[in-house]
């Protein structure tokens, strides 16, 4: 997600039958609640009424600002029960701005796509076969990555995995990029899993903005409380920090 100054790649992780779990409870949670919704989207709940019919909110069958968080609201509490050593959410911002300005000045930087996938995608891996509580065998077990169909995110990443397995390949040397099963594209009104990392992204984005009177001000931090995260945000500090110029003036 890319909002004003900020690019955000949000993930969530979980097993095959937790997420099954997760799925029947996020289409109930969003059946009951009043009005009733088919899925959600920040983007179209904030542009509720420009898109009006034309989004999954339309002000004319009841939907307003108020309720639209209320759900989202829910949606995070329903989350915060989840079994916190076996689901697991990572986002990564990129300060657009201020990765611009240093670039500019010669710093040596991978492009905020790749930033994203290397802190978020790529993060993933490491805790899967490393923290997951359950037992899992590298050597055996796999890792499937769904993006949003309309992400930029999903490509790069795609080509790196094929690039990496056709180097293991070639070498005959065993690579964790190997047990990554499959990387697809979904539709995210279909595919609850894609539309909580959209609330994740979007309460990442909102923190970076967001001041006294705006709506879900606080979210992220609560959001940090009750959910189990790894995150890096990369401001011009970080990014000073982190790498390096390649002309000092």
């Amino acid at each position: 997600m890319a909002a004003g100054k900020f690019i955000t790649l949000a993930a969530l992780v979980a097993k095959d039958d937790m997420w099954k779990e997760f799925e029947t409870a996020w289409e109930k949670i969003l059946g009951e609640h009043s009005p009733k919704a088919q899925y959600i989207h920040m983007r179209e709940i904030l542009r509720m009424e420009e898109l009006g019919s034309k989004g999954g909110f339309d002000p004319a069958l009841g939907w307003n600002i108020q309720n639209a968080f209320a759900l989202v609201v829910k949606c995070v509490q329903y989350m915060s029960f989840l079994d916190k050593k076996r689901f697991h959410m990572f986002y990564c911002s990129v300060d657009l701005q201020a990765w611009r300005k240093l670039r500019a000045e010669t710093f040596q930087m991978p492009e905020p796509v790749a930033l994203c996938n290397d802190y978020c995608s790529k993060a993933i891996l490491g805790w899967y076969f490393n923290y997951y509580p359950d037992l899992v065998d590298p050597y055996r077990d796999t890792v499937s990555y769904f993006f949003d169909r309309n992400e930029d995110f999903k490509q790069p990443f795609e080509d790196e995995w094929n690039a990496e397995k056709n180097l293991a390949e070639q070498s005959g040397e065993w690579s964790i990029w190997q047990r990554i099963d499959d990387i697809a594209a979904v539709e995210m009104k279909k595919t609850p899993g894609i539309q909580a990392a959209d609330i994740i992204a979007w309460t990442a984005n909102r923190e970076t903005f967001a001041t006294e009177g705006y709506t879900a001000r606080y979210l992220p931090q609560i959001i940090r409380q009750v959910i189990p995260h790894s995150y890096i945000v990369w401001n011009e500090e970080k990014m000073r920090e982190q790498f390096k110029p390649l002309l000092y003036i």
